[in-house]
């Protein structure tokens, strides 16, 4: 009966230590994509179209598209991106979610119509870097 209890401890001491192991990876993991997230928004904030796109995963489907918009926008607006929501949602071996929002506010008097951007964001790494694959827009809310 004894050996039991020490089996049974012993075997819930490896799974604990294992989803501790993997607890701290998430975090680490989460950590991780919000700072890509955090510095992309910095580097749109300073209208820095180079500084931006080198957060996107360069063969991304989305690349080309953002690359081309990203000048456009600093012509034409004037706002400033904030994170106000980041929710890791997880990953596998190649892919990585999280759900996000994002505000925008137009720091001056143009139409633009401030608001808050509900999306799925999946991250990919590019030479061993996290960077940020496709999103889907959940939804929209218009702000004041």
């Amino acid at each position: 009966m004894k050996s039991n209890a020490v089996v049974i401890a012993l075997f819930l001491l490896a799974v604990t230590s294992g989803s501790v192991a993997r607890a701290d990876a998430n975090a680490e993991l989460e950590a991780t994509l919000r700072e890509v997230t955090e510095k992309s928004l910095a580097a749109y904030d300073r209208e820095n179209a180079q500084e931006a796109i080198a957060y996107v995963h360069t063969r991304s489907p989305d690349y080309e598209g953002t690359r081309l918009a990203l000048q456009k926008q600093f012509e034409d607006l004037d706002v400033r991106p904030e994170l106000v929501y980041f929710d890791f949602i997880g990953h596998d071996d190649e892919f990585a979610v999280a759900r996000v929002k994002l505000k925008t506010v137009a720091t001056d008097d143009s139409a633009f119509q401030n608001n808050i951007v509900d999306s799925i964001l999946l991250f990919h790494q590019e030479d061993g870097v996290w960077k940020a694959w496709s999103d889907h827009i959940l939804g929209v809310e218009l702000i004041d």
